[in-house]
């Protein structure tokens, strides 16, 4: 009691910029600057569902999470505890966020759950709405690698979830009907309540109005609820728990400041029948310096392991304070030798590696192959020659091959070069080919696609005549969403220049065509852009003869950029709603593919380069 009332007094004494002393005093360090504060003194603080990822992946395995008698349970009913690592802000150390990090993380440390702490002050969310794309990226980096993710309000300064309610609601709906299709995501809706603010007050009826506005787009993913005193007071939720019954309450401790009396308050609410969630901890003081404290944070691990609790730990960063997992100046992609890694680092990679399966190593365990990449299709006379560069952890590969717009079959089995020949293809259809490679593991992800169209000799295939400035253009396609019939369509395009000039970008147009069932008014929403959101226009027109599947189009056009010579634009995110928010029924859409999930080249999109064709087949 002594040390809360002194928390109290240095709050009072802080002054300018007292909130990231609050903080700092009785949170985990992370002020806006990224220096360090003062250490706190506080009290301490549906199975129906499929992923996107492989049947063998961790969320493929587990699949849909719910609370059933306080634990979290799989798609089996069978209990399970995630182990992760949380970002930083990601307004400071965003560029560890990506997919290569997340993929080291799974393979290398047996990361199962990745928490993206998106701050709401502090240069975050409120002033900077962009971050959410980086949120984006994450979640769908989790959705392809299989594994699960916390999507975090990371409320701190602003200690009253309320302040700024009607913001979190907006960016959760949208969270929702974005993803709630996926097993993957849970929702983090206030990081950590702090100040003079209570559960009954503040906290619980806040988390009702956001538990409502994620129930109506998505009734099953859990939600995790934080709680008073920077998430330590579990008691008071225990005492009072909301209806919803898939809601994880949160407790975040760091071990050099936290102890055996925050434990023993876990116990009792679970006791009460509450499912606990310790969505954030660190090795150091709760200033997120000092120490690392390791003995107490392995009391803290065989705890959390004991009573099936699951976790993330702080935080995924270079910042030179105890809690950072990696040592300055560590690679963001992963790769990370021991050296690379601070003691905090080696520490929770040993505690998350125990029980997953994986021992670890200075290189990633490898379950199944890396994906087969470079391959190329050419077209001959009755035949199409395949190429692709030889293969990570391969003993042979799989050609697979699709006609026109059919699903795939196999092709050919057990080939151990890096061609071959289909010698059954017809002259004058279009073929796309996929290739994966296999071990006794099984069998690696594809390839992209190629498409080919052999020709019989006699005939000179059409060739497109190049339109000055366009180079040589081709458009990469493929889709966050494989649902055709939700409220969304999610095409992600990126425009490769293979010629030798630079193309600029405000003479480019991109067609996608597609039915908008109704006629209802539509939006377009740039979710994200390598070149920059907002140099992406849209517009939306209708086809002349509107053939079937393409009696609408959005066209896009760029403000700004360059496509250099042999490069390419990057992705560009695209997301379509109708002002109704009413389904489309994609499946006959004329440049909608069902089931590309990765980029390959895709000519029913058409790109124009002064308005004339530069690639692609208009309907």
């Amino acid at each position: 009691m002594l040390a809360f009332l002194l928390v109290a007094v240095l709050v009072a004494c802080a002054g300018p910029g007292g909130w990231a002393s609050a903080k700092e005093a009785s949170g985990s360090g992370k002020t806006e600057n990224g220096q360090l504060a003062a250490s706190k003194a506080s009290a301490p603080v549906h199975a129906a569902k499929t992923s996107a990822s492989s049947a063998a992946s961790f969320v493929g395995t587990h699949g849909q999470l719910s609370i059933q008698n306080g634990k979290l349970t799989d798609a089996s009913g069978n209990p399970v505890q995630l182990k992760g690592m949380s970002s930083h802000g990601i307004q400071w150390f965003g560029d560890y966020v990506n997919k290569e990090s997340m993929k080291w993380l799974r393979d290398d440390w047996g990361l199962n759950v990745f928490r993206v702490a998106m701050y709401t002050e502090s240069d975050g969310y409120i002033s900077n709405p962009s971050l959410k794309n980086k949120v984006k990226e994450a979640v769908d980096a989790a959705i392809e690698l299989g594994v699960y993710v916390i999507v975090d309000w990371h409320i701190l300064s602003d200690g009253d979830p309320n302040t700024h309610k009607t913001q979190s609601k907006a960016f959760f709906k949208e969270m929702a009907q974005t993803y709630g299709d996926t097993p993957n995501i849970i929702y983090e809706i206030a990081n950590e309540p702090n100040g003079n603010v209570n559960w009954n007050n503040q906290i619980k009826p806040y988390a009702e109005e956001l538990i409502a506005t994620i129930r109506a787009e998505d009734p099953d993913n859990p939600i995790i609820v934080g709680t008073g005193t920077w998430s330590q007071d579990i008691h008071d939720a225990a005492a009072s728990p909301l209806t919803d019954e898939n809601v994880l309450y949160a407790v975040h401790f760091y071990a050099g400041t936290h102890g055996a009396w925050l434990r023993d308050r876990i116990d009792a609410a679970m006791a009460q029948g509450l499912a606990v969630f310790v969505s954030e901890w660190g090795t150091s003081d709760a200033s997120g310096n000092g120490g690392p404290f390791l003995t107490e944070a392995k009391q803290w691990t065989d705890f959390m392991a004991n009573r099936g609790i699951s976790w993330a730990n702080w935080s995924l960063a270079d910042k030179q304070e105890a809690s950072a997992a990696l040592a300055p100046g560590a690679s963001f992609t992963g790769g990370w030798t021991q050296a690379q890694l601070s003691a905090s680092g080696k520490f929770v990679r040993e505690q998350m590696l125990a029980g997953s399966g994986n021992t670890g190593g200075t290189t990633p365990v490898v379950q199944v192959p890396t994906q087969v990449k470079g391959l190329t299709a050419t077209a001959g006379n009755a035949k199409v020659a395949l190429k692709w560069n030889a293969t990570t952890g391969a003993d042979s590969y799989i050609v697979k091959r699709a006609e026109g717009g059919g699903t795939y079959t196999i092709l050919k089995k057990g080939i151990t070069q890096a061609s071959f020949t289909d010698a059954t293809a017809v002259n004058g259809k279009t073929y796309r080919y996929k290739v994966g490679a296999v071990n006794t593991k099984g069998a690696g992800t594809d390839s992209t696609e190629v498409t080919a169209k052999p020709v019989s000799s006699s005939t000179t295939p059409p060739v497109t005549p190049p339109s000055t400035g366009s180079g040589n253009l081709k458009l990469l396609y493929r889709i966050l969403d494989d649902n055709a019939s939700d409220n969304a369509l999610r095409p992600v395009f990126n425009i490769r220049n293979t010629g030798s000039n630079a193309v600029d970008l405000k003479n480019v147009k991109v067609r996608y065509y597609y039915t908008n069932e109704g006629g209802v008014s539509q939006n377009y929403f740039c979710d994200w852009a390598q070149i920059g959101a907002s140099n992406v226009k849209a517009a939306f027109g209708k086809t002349s003869g509107s053939p079937t599947g393409a009696t609408d189009y959005v066209e896009l056009s760029f403000t700004a950029g360059t496509i250099p010579a042999n490069g390419e634009t990057g992705e560009i995110q695209s997301r379509i709603h109708k002002s109704d928010w009413s389904n489309y029924d994609e499946t006959d859409d004329y440049s909608y593919k069902a089931g590309q999930m990765q980029f390959g080249e895709w000519d029913r999109a058409v790109v124009y380069v002064n308005d004339a064709v530069a690639y692609g087949i208009e309907p």
